[in-house]
Order: C-alpha cells, then sequence, then structure tokens
C-alpha cells in the first residue's frame, strides 16, 4: 500500500527534523512496516548522545503490561552526563482502546488520565519515541500524542516503492540487478521490508557483482502465499500431477497440513469474494481483499478461471475434512491430499 498523502507530509517533515538536528519531543512511528519504523527509531536514537551512559539514558520499556509506575520513573528521571534522554515506548497499546485484565493494577480511565496528563508535560530533557504495530487515530491519547510531537504512519510499500528499494540496497552494495529482476523478487517474498531485506541479503552473500533471475530462483525462499498461488494455479487448471507435486514440496519442508489447509481456505475464500463482487473496480476489490496491489491483482486473475459454484464448495469442504481429521476418521496429510485432488477435478471454470 503507497503511503497516503498526509504519511507523506508527515514523513517529509521528520526527514527535515533529522536533518536540521532539531528534534521534537515526542515521536508516535505507527505501521505494519516495522523495518520502516525501527530505521526511523534508530535515526533519533542516533540523535540523542547517551553520554558514556546509556543505562541512564537509554531507557525502553516493551509490551502492554508495563505498570503505570515504571514509565512515571522513566519520565520523571534525569539525563546523566548529557542534555537528553531517550525514552522509547515500544508495542504498549496506549493508543488502542483499553480494556482491563485481571493483571491490571489501573483502570482504562486511569490509564487514560495518566497518559493525557503524560503527554502534556514532556521535558525538555526527554525524546519519547512511540513505537506501536497499531492505533486508533480516532483516539484523544493519539490526538493529544500528534499535538505534542511528530506522528508518522508507515504502511507496505506499493510494489513500484518497493522495487525502487530494491534496486537502491543494489546500488549501495555496488551489485547489478535489473527492476525486472526486483519486481521478480518483490512478487516471492512476504509483506514487509523485514522480509525483503533478508532475502535480499542472502543474494548478497550468494551473487557476485550481478543478481540474476536464475540467482533468485535459486535463492530466495518463496512465501507461502506464492506457494498457495502455485497450488491453486495448478487446481483452476486441472494439472493434478503440478498440484501434487507442490503439496509434496510443502510436505517435505514440514509445513502444517492444518496450515496449508487453511491457507487454501483463505484463497478460495478470497478468489469466491472476487466473484461475488463482480464488475466492481480494481481498487475496490483490493481494498475489500486487505491484499497489497500484487497479490490483489493476483486474486483477480485467477478468480476469472473459477466458477462460483466450484469456490463455494471448495470453501465448505474445508469444515468438513477439519472434522474428519479430528474425529480421527483420516490422517491430515491424507486428507489434505484428498481435497487437492477434489479440488482439482472440480476447479476448472
Amino acid at each position: 500500500m503507497a503511503y497516503k498523502k498526509k504519511t507523506n507530509d508527515d514523513l517529509i517533515n521528520l526527514k527535515k527534523q533529522l536533518k536540521e538536528g532539531k528534534l521534537s519531543p515526542l515521536y508516535l512511528f505507527f505501521g505494519e512496516e516495522e523495518f520502516l519504523r525501527e530505521t526511523y527509531v534508530g535515526r533519533v536514537a542516533d540523535m540523542v548522545p547517551d553520554g558514556g551512559f546509556p543505562e541512564f539514558n537509554r531507557i525502553k520499556l516493551e509490551g502492554a503490561d508495563i505498570p503505570l509506575s515504571e514509565y512515571d520513573d522513566a519520565w520523571e528521571s534525569f539525563p546523566m552526563m548529557t542534555d537528553k534522554k531517550l525514552i522509547h515506548i515500544k508495542n504498549s497499546g496506549i493508543f488502542k482502546p483499553s480494556r482491563r485484565n485481571k493483571e491490571d493494577a489501573a483502570t482504562p480511565e486511569e490509564k487514560k488520565e495518566f497518559w493525557t496528563e503524560k503527554l502534556k508535560r514532556i521535558s525538555d530533557d526527554t525524546v519519547v519515541i512511540f513505537d506501536e504495530a497499531a492505533v486508533d487515530k480516532r483516539g484523544v491519547l493519539y490526538k493529544a500524542a500528534a499535538k505534542a510531537g511528530t506522528a508518522v504512519e508507515f504502511n507496505y510499500l506499493s510494489d513500484a516503492d518497493l522495487v525502487t528499494w530494491v534496486v537502491k540496497q543494489c546500488l549501495d552494495r555496488k551489485v547489478k540487478m535489473s527492476k525486472e529482476n526486483a519486481y521478480y523478487l518483490v512478487t516471492l517474498c512476504d509483506p514487509g521490508l523485514n522480509n525483503l531485506n533478508n532475502e535480499l541479503n542472502k543474494l548478497f552473500e550468494y551473487c557476485d557483482g550481478e543478481i540474476l533471475r536464475s540467482d533468485i530462483e535459486r535463492v530466495v525462499s518463496k512465501s507461502m502465499q506464492v506457494v498457495a498461488f502455485e497450488l491453486t494455479d495448478a487446481i483452476m487448471t486441472g494439472n493434478a500431477a503440478r498440484a501434487m507435486s507442490v503439496l509434496g514440496g510443502m510436505k517435505t519442508l514440514n509445513d502444517s497440513a492444518f496450515g496449508t489447509l487453511y491457507l487454501m481456505l483463505s484463497n478460495f475464500e478470497k478468489l469466491l469474494r472476487v466473484k461475488v463482487m463482480g464488475d466492481a473496480p480494481q481498487n475496490e476489490i483490493i481494498a475489500a481483499l486487505g491484499t497489497g496491489p500484487y497479490i490483489g491483482r493476483k486474486y483477480i486473475d485467477s478468480a476469472r478461471g473459477f466458477d462460483a459454484s466450484a469456490l463455494r464448495w471448495m470453501v465448505k469442504r474445508v469444515a468438513e475434512i477439519d472434522l474428519a481429521v479430528k474425529e480421527g476418521r483420516v490422517g491430515e496429510w491424507d486428507a489434505l491430499e484428498q481435497y487437492v485432488m477434489e479440488c482439482t477435478n472440480k476447479g476448472r471454470n
């Protein structure tokens, strides 16, 4: 998903602050793209010297079960031998709707009051970074944090931006890679720059001077989503031998039979949704699927090869197979192999 305009503006503002060395007292980095969040947490942290005493001037609090007293201690502490301290708060859940559990000492109302007060009062000797996977933008605390400092959302990059990123990494390493091969690499990886970066580093270690498509095919681990599409395509074309070959590869890798079954179910449910949406605009279908552009287009293309009634049968059949396995009437992999063969026979439109 490409950045929205407001997010671009926020990111431009953040880059400007870093370039000029003028930090906000507070940063709220959030969104599904963890790699970029980590990158900018690091860049902000690099601009706050630890004074040789990181144990005092680098405070990290991670998780949703931190007592308010620990946050209070961090907030009120003084930096040692330097002008500022850094507080890095990761995946706290502070900016999502709060529900009390039995281990909480504070009610949601008390937490809200606590954070409302803290966000109003950030000392000049402190830089706070909230590093969150998800937030509620409608919430009072989100709005208070955005007002107190700089809030930047990091969504998954678009396919075009990912290709640009890959090419830049190659240039930095003085390794050649065509845009076509960069795009091919992007299509094989799970969403997120962390996954893409891991696979690209494997290629850097394997290749010398230039990365070719054959190198990518030899080195890169395909995402389960890509493998599931290979299985779906084989079912769609009625190619039983190919379907069983893909399934055999998954079994060799010790993938869970149930995991594979429910990945197929997810695929068939999405394909059925595409069929139901009919002639709706492509961007609406992709939004409804909740996928990135490349995967969304793949679902749209694949759906053309299936009959809606066959997809309904494939979805319904999973519940029957699940019950048969749990009752011990058939083994997991035997059931999955039988299901794949049944789907292959029904799959062709």
